[in-house]
């Protein structure tokens, strides 16, 4: 399952927060906040359970708070992988102590997806389980208690992204086939209880990774996928993600990571992900746009490595509307090298322009 090609990673151009003569940034941020960081940077010790930390996503509960989730373990894919939890009491500006919110023990779980349907919190999450597989749990007291997993029989798929509750009601969570192929979604009409797979949407090359949709104000779905050709690939569904249109280039460019699309409740869509060039994971960018998706913003630099040298990579953003208006994003910090693996997690608080 390994995504990150980080060992000897040339150095990259550094890229301003704000251009030269640009107009405000139409994103601005507020505040940072270290979510969690790393317990060892040495991925062979046995005392290291929780070193490389990646995979963020984000939910503001019912009861008010926001819950983070993310996949911890000494390297990417250890049996002893599992997703740990934080919270947050003050709309992301502090966290709590974290603590695992899954764990099928001797198997790797990865890849949380959080997202909440009127009082309803759904969890959901992949794991080798020995073939890999997609379950979900749910909550109905805003991420006090769970239901038990349930395997969803989606084989040698995975989640990552953000599920969503359409303004038909009906939800939609994205998966794709493993290997940056063929974006999908999970689709339910009876609140939760069952879900059936939509789309096998893919570029030319056969590429549709790690999908992240949005709902529009016109009641189209887009759907960004990721690929391997330095191009932001988009879809469209008009039928509440039941079909899908052909993938198209969006004009951004990004590197072969995930990206994160948010609808506000404005009707704003909010961006962020890695322009590249691949393999490169830094910096990491946001975006808004106000007639969905046809043009952008320019650029806010939402974060970048902490120094240059390479190993570094800056990725798997998650975003999330507060009660204010204001975004929440998090994502991983995580440096490899020969000597060293280690991640942490990473949020801000952004402020849209009007």
């Amino acid at each position: 399952m390994p995504r990150l090609s980080l060992l000897g990673l040339a150095l990259a151009i550094q890229m301003p927060s704000a251009l030269p003569g640009a107009a405000p940034a139409a994103i601005q941020i507020t505040d940072r906040a270290l979510v969690f960081t790393h317990s060892s940077t040495d991925a062979k010790d046995p005392a290291n359970t929780s070193g490389f930390n990646l995979g963020p996503s984000l939910a503001l509960l019912p009861d008010g708070r926001v819950m983070a989730a993310w996949f911890s373990s000494p390297s990417e894919g250890a049996e002893s992988q599992r997703i740990l939890q934080a919270f947050s009491s003050d709309q992301g500006r502090s966290w709590s102590k974290a603590s695992v919110l899954q764990d099928f023990v001797g198997r790797a779980d990865f890849d949380p997806v959080l997202f909440v349907s009127g009082g309803e919190t759904f969890f959901f999450f992949s794991a080798f389980t020995p073939q890999i597989d997609i379950y979900f749990r749910r909550s109905s007291d805003s991420a006090k208690t769970w239901t038990e997993a349930v395997k969803l029989n989606q084989p040698n798929h995975t989640t990552r992204s953000n599920g969503i509750r359409l303004s038909s009601g009906d939800l939609l969570v994205p998966l794709h086939l493993r290997g940056t192929k063929a974006g999908a979604v999970l689709k339910s009409k009876d609140g939760g209880k069952t879900w059936k797979r939509f789309g096998a949407v893919a570029n030319p090359d056969g590429q549709g990774g790690e999908p992240s949709i949005a709902e529009t104000s016109s009641g189209a779905v887009h759907m960004i996928l990721r690929t391997k050709d330095g191009h932001l690939w988009r879809s469209i569904s008009q039928d509440q993600g039941e079909t899908w249109s052909a993938a198209h280039k969006t004009g951004l460019t990004a590197t072969s990571s995930a990206s994160h699309l948010l609808s506000t409740r404005q009707g704003r869509l909010i961006l962020t992900s890695n322009p590249g060039p691949v393999p490169l994971r830094f910096p990491l960018l946001l975006r808004s746009s106000r007639d969905e998706g046809r043009t952008w913003s320019e650029p806010t630099l939402l974060a970048d490595r902490p120094a240059k040298v390479g190993g570094w990579s800056i990725c798997y953003p998650s975003l999330t509307e507060l009660a204010d208006g204001s975004i929440l994003a998090i994502w991983a910090q995580i440096k490899a090298s020969a000597d060293e693996l280690y991640g942490d997690i990473h949020s801000a608080r952004l402020r849209l322009a009007d």
